[in-house]
């Protein structure tokens, strides 16, 4: 993978953002369990939005950087016979598993939302709860394993490929910048120009934000 945004940062940190994605997560798995708690005496319509929310923006996305640029720069990176290529395939299985599930849970708390009340409470407890398990055990694992190995194995390069990446996606993110900020510029050069941590990369045009 090339830099994709034309801007080399200097002190580029990818991993920590995909770890306080992570954080995120946890607090949606515990925002799911506070719905699931409810049930089948009441339904919190106000968590459920917010839920869904994530569940369309932060979750897929997420799944998105892992396995389009965090797993393939470790695959390149790390010897071939070492053990967390067997690893990153079962967290891929995981990924497309949940998805399914991510679209089923998804479907049913906006149709609760909608109607005020759930028509299924016992089934929709049982996918909350059967959901958030596996991300609480997906996360922790990817916590104490996965992101250990990136941060030893990955070199400067490879952290700056990660960071273009994430600056040239649909939530452009980065340790120097306000999300605000990049939100308001116009291009990824236009926010790291004025950046002391990036360097303008050689022959490579800028790419223009989403």
């Amino acid at each position: 993978m090339r830099n994709a945004t034309g801007i080399g940062c200097k002190t580029p940190d990818p991993i920590g953002l995909i770890a306080e994605e992570h954080a995120l997560q946890r607090e949606l798995c515990d925002l799911l369990e506070a719905i699931a708690d409810g049930l089948p005496h009441s339904f919190d319509k106000a968590l459920a939005v917010i839920a869904v929310s994530i569940l369309e923006g932060s979750v897929p996305r997420h799944m998105r950087l892992e396995e389009e640029a965090l797993f393939p720069v470790l695959r390149e990176r790390l010897a071939a016979d070492h053990p967390l290529h067997a690893a990153l395939a079962c967290l891929e299985e995981e990924h497309e598993r949940d998805g399914a599930t991510l679209v089923e849970l998804t479907d049913a708390l906006k149709t609760a939302a909608a109607d005020g009340v759930v028509g299924n409470a016992d089934m929709l407890g049982y996918v909350l709860r059967g959901y958030f398990d596996s991300q609480r055990r997906h996360i922790a694992w990817e916590d104490r394993v996965v992101l250990p190995v990136a941060r030893q194995a990955l070199t400067p390069d490879d952290l700056g490929t990660l960071q273009s990446w994430i600056m040239a996606s649909d939530h452009p993110r980065c340790s120097q910048q306000s999300v605000v900020a990049i939100r308001n510029a116009r291009s990824a050069r236009g926010v790291c120009d004025g950046c002391p941590s990036a360097k303008t990369a050689d022959n490579v045009l800028p790419f223009a934000l989403k």
